[in-house]
């Protein structure tokens, strides 16, 4: 199959790569990445019911706390102009990292998580404020929020439609839905290649360009309020990504003469992801959108 259907704006998309088996498609028209056809939901709950899976976020910890202090500061600016209340839904929490960081500055937070091995870490956090299931499928306690949050989950739902619609759904009117997702057109996917570290089916069915995700958004409702791109790219995860790009190998694989050079080249080279993101072309997109604009018809 050459050509299929965009899942955002329904234009024609191409096929661009196979990719450990999965065939990715992208749109003519708004350059979104897709995986198409879709795996089985069968497929899809054989691999996060693989604890390692969930347990990787526990090796990131340190960051992923700096990043929730961040993000929180963001949405606080934002909500003390809007005058909403500090009350939030992290969609996708996991074992409650941004859940915690989130009743340390004193958010009434509340969580939703499929996992529910990995919702009872959450839980134990925030007690019976993290409900277990698909979101599409579920009627979350205390919903609508003033603030709903999803990082990093976008890009795992088979269906974005529906997802961002169920995200749409538990946000009030005039509330803001934040989230973050791999750009698939930003600087490191068009160097990178099909080396892109965000192209890792079945994990990642789905990767927005900010137009894309725009669409989506304005159909359900929501207008954008904050744009920012982020990469986490430190000289250690340059070096590795120079030696993957130019060698194929890992930088714990390559030689010692290898280990020096993509050192270096990581070294020199650490304030370019900082210059990308701050022009908006990062690894991945972090947006913020409010609730209020007339839902649009879909095409």
């Amino acid at each position: 199959m050459a050509e299929t259907v965009c899942e955002i704006c329904f234009g024609t998309t191409r096929f661009w790569r196979e990719i450990a088996s999965y065939q990715h498609f992208r749109c003519l028209t708004c350059g979104h990445l897709q995986v198409f056809p879709r795996p089985s939901q069968d497929e899809i709950d054989a691999f996060y019911q693989k604890g390692e899976y969930y347990d990787q976020a526990e090796t990131q910890r340190e960051r992923l706390i700096q990043d929730a202090h961040a993000r929180l500061a963001l949405l606080e600016s934002l909500i003390a102009k809007a005058g909403l209340e500090k009350k939030i839904l992290d969609v996708g929490c996991a074992s409650g990292i941004f859940l915690s960081v989130a009743c340390q500055r004193g958010w009434d937070a509340y969580g939703v998580e499929r996992s529910e091995r990995t919702a009872e870490r959450a839980t134990a956090i925030v007690g019976n404020k993290v409900t277990v299931g698909v979101l599409e499928n579920i009627v979350v306690p205390g919903m609508p929020f003033p603030v709903v949050t999803a990082w990093e989950v976008l890009e795992h739902a088979i269906n974005s439609r529906s997802f961002f619609r169920a995200l749409a759904l538990n946000v009030s009117d005039g509330g803001l839905l934040s989230v973050s997702t791999p750009l698939s057109n930003g600087l490191p996917a068009k160097i990178l290649g099909t080396r892109y570290p965000m192209l890792m089916p079945p994990e990642h069915l789905s990767l927005f360009t900010h137009r894309s995700l725009g669409l989506l958004a304005r159909e359900c409702g929501l207008e954008e309020v904050d744009y920012r791109s982020f990469s986490n790219l430190h000289a250690e995860s340059l070096a590795s990504g120079f030696c993957q790009l130019f060698s194929g190998k890992r930088l714990d694989q390559a030689g010692q003469l290898a280990k020096i050079v993509y050192g270096s080249l990581g070294f020199v080279s650490a304030w370019l992801p900082q210059l990308v993101d701050a022009l908006g072309y990062g690894t991945e997109m972090q947006v913020v959108f409010r609730k209020g604009v007339p839902p649009q018809k879909s095409p």
